[in-house]
């Protein structure tokens, strides 16, 4: 074998292991389970997407997400705590029905769920716990997001909370 193709031969060998191409299964960005700022949670067949707190320009801290139930037996949130503070929580139906998602947030919300006053600043952590009547309770470790960009105006179930623009 010539030294050009030696060359060649440890240069692609070289190039595979330092780029990564030969991790496999076990390559990192394979093992990202969170893509956006919401958590997402199963308890039993229950769902939960996109789980996040908004924090208001009055200090509320709003919860957005989606829970969805996969199974055929009808299930119910019970309650909800946000920062370990038990939530306002008003919804068309708590009744978790199979394939039909409850949604906090948004044109189509069909449930609200907040606490009046939030005392952490957003990019905390912060825990928020969903009981069920049938599922075991869920406690996720959830981002606080600003009240701003898209955000800023939240349309929620049975109100519309918009940021306050300070007078500079």
């Amino acid at each position: 074998m010539s030294i050009g193709i030696k060359k060649i031969i440890a240069t692609i060998a070289i190039a595979t292991t330092i780029t990564g191409c030969g991790s496999g299964q076990m390559a990192q960005t394979r093992l990202i389970k969170q893509v956006t700022d919401g958590v997402e949670a199963q308890s039993d067949e229950v769902r939960l997407r996109n789980v996040k707190v908004i924090k208001t320009a009055n200090g509320q801290g709003v919860l957005i997400g989606t829970l969805v139930n996969w199974s055929d037996q009808v299930d119910a949130i019970t309650s909800i705590t946000i920062n370990n503070q038990p939530a306002i929580f008003t919804a068309k139906s708590a009744d978790l029905i199979k394939n039909k998602p409850i949604t906090f947030i948004g044109q189509i919300a069909n449930a609200d769920a907040y606490i009046p006053a939030l005392d952490k600043s957003p990019g905390y952590r912060i825990p928020v716990t969903f009981t069920f009547a049938k599922a075991a309770p869920l406690t996720l470790d959830t981002l606080i997001v600003n009240a701003d960009g898209i955000y800023e105006t939240l349309e929620r179930y049975n109100q519309t909370t918009t940021a306050v623009e300070s007078n500079s």
